[in-house]
């Protein structure tokens, strides 16, 4: 297997950047033997860590391989300090490869490079030609995705190259290594490409045509979600009399149907008052991508107030009242997950008025989408209870395994007022959307129950869409 010839992307805000030598490398003996570099490997295309993958440094020192861990993290030591090397770089298995060259160490010793790199989803995956484009022995088809640009794909007439990704994709870019193979003169390279994409191998949509240059990677913008399969049709070599078309190389780089992030967020204390700092933590998770940005809206306005790095923001209130505060979890992908808290802020010098009733009142907003708005009055403290049930018959439709999907326990802060939402679990949105269901019908209970046990129950059905 080569190594690629394609220049790593740093991760931004990185917190120290090697720069690259221009001048002539330190002699060995100018330079210490305790020089290190480190840094964090992820994908390029989702944020997420990519443990696994191995480094190695070739300078005027040899030291052993590192390996990234779990979170991504690599450290490289007894490295010449004060010399110029190259960083070697292969991710996992489908990933590509590359080399950094041109490092240099500074005097301390100490550096620090973050590295990214895509997935190439085409690489050993299944691999089709026609018409009778199967390649000499050595040429065929799976040449092409083989990760390896020694090799390549050869057809002696203009043809098409198809190849079957192992998941639904939404494909960012063909990369194509145009190159003479098997021997053929240079002017075999690929030259005039056509590239379409389908999501079944049946129905197929024009993604970008164009013309390559006689060598090199170069990357084909393309866009097309869901993706399972890719079709190039090599119609000319670079030069018109030559007897092959040829192609070193073809990638897809991409990432799955991006999930937006999905959690919760809630004040720190217990309780919350005006004109003092009241802070709040988020509790998102995303399974596709890294969660980059935290929004904030603390008004209910429908307009986020401040962006955070992290899960957490800390916040001034000036009037008592229930504020509708919604948090946003933006992905390393774009997408954005939100969910919103009621918020009650109290003021402290203002005696809170009992509530005349015999027994505590629920009421309901409408459906919002997956959100069912809750409200509760109480004359002394209260537990709020609910539970969300699936029908028998929509339970098996959509292989739940459990027709309980939802049970939630609230109690109000004193006498008064209390709002929550009820949220239509993730879990259950991810087998409705696998049963391409666009919405669902359940049966919701719920009870609130005062300190002198004065209860008060509901039951009915509730679409969530």
């Amino acid at each position: 297997m080569s190594s690629r010839r394609r220049t790593a992307v740093a991760v931004p805000a990185v917190a120290v950047a090697l720069a690259c030598a221009l001048g002539t490398a330190t002699t060995a003996s100018a330079a210490g033997i305790g020089g290190a570099v480190s840094g964090t490997v992820t994908d390029a295309d989702t944020g997420l860590p990519l443990g696994g993958t191995a480094l190695t440094w070739w300078g005027t020192t040899s030291p052993p391989p590192a390996t990234a861990n779990d979170a991504g993290d690599y450290l490289l030591t007894g490295l010449a300090a004060g010399t110029v090397g190259t960083l070697a770089v292969a991710g996992p298995a489908g990933y590509e490869r590359t080399s950094i060259p041109n490092l240099a160490l500074p005097a301390d010793g100490a550096a620090t490079r973050d590295v990214a790199l895509h997935r190439d989803w085409a690489a050993g995956a299944p691999t089709t030609a026609a018409p009778d484009a199967t390649g000499a022995p050595g040429c065929e088809p799976t040449k092409a995705t083989d990760n390896d640009t020694t090799t390549g794909w050869s057809t002696s007439q203009p043809a098409t190259l198809t190849v079957q990704l192992p998941a639904p994709v939404d494909v960012g870019a063909v990369v194509l290594t145009p190159g003479a193979a098997c021997g053929h003169p240079d002017g075999a390279a690929l030259k005039d490409y056509k590239i379409e994409t389908s999501p079944d191998g049946v129905t197929w949509s024009a993604a970008a045509t164009g013309a390559l240059s006689p060598a090199g990677d170069q990357a084909v913008a393309v866009t097309a979600a869901a993706t399972r399969f890719v079709r190039l049709s090599a119609l000319a070599a670079q030069d018109a009399a030559a007897a092959s078309i040829d192609l070193r190389e073809l990638q897809v780089y991409g990432g799955g149907p991006n999930v937006a992030p999905s959690g919760t967020v809630a004040p720190l204390t217990p309780k919350s008052y005006i004109k003092s700092i009241v802070r709040l933590r988020a509790a998102f998770t995303d399974p596709d991508s890294t969660i980059v940005r935290y929004l904030w809206d603390f008004d209910g306005d429908g307009r986020f107030d401040q962006a955070t790095a992290g899960p957490q923001v800390a916040h001034v209130w000036s009037a008592a009242g229930t504020y509708a505060v919604t948090v946003g979890a933006r992905d390393f992908r774009g997408a954005l997950g939100t969910t919103t808290l009621a918020l009650r802020i109290i003021d402290p010098s203002v005696p809170v008025e009992p509530i005349i009733q015999r027994k505590p009142l629920i009421a309901f907003d409408p459906v919002d989408g997956i959100d069912l708005p809750v409200r509760i009055a109480c004359s002394s403290i209260c537990t709020f209870t609910a539970k969300l049930v699936l029908p028998r018959s929509t339970a098996k439709a959509i292989h739940a395994k459990r027709r309980t999907i939802l049970t939630m326990k609230e109690r109000t802060e004193g006498p008064g007022l209390g709002s929550w939402t009820i949220e239509l679990p993730s879990k259950t949105i991810k087998l409705l959307r696998r049963a391409h269901r666009a919405s669902v019908k359940v049966r919701l209970t719920a009870t609130a129950v005062d300190q002198q046990r004065r209860r008060s129950n509901v039951a009915r059905w509730v679409r969530f869409r």
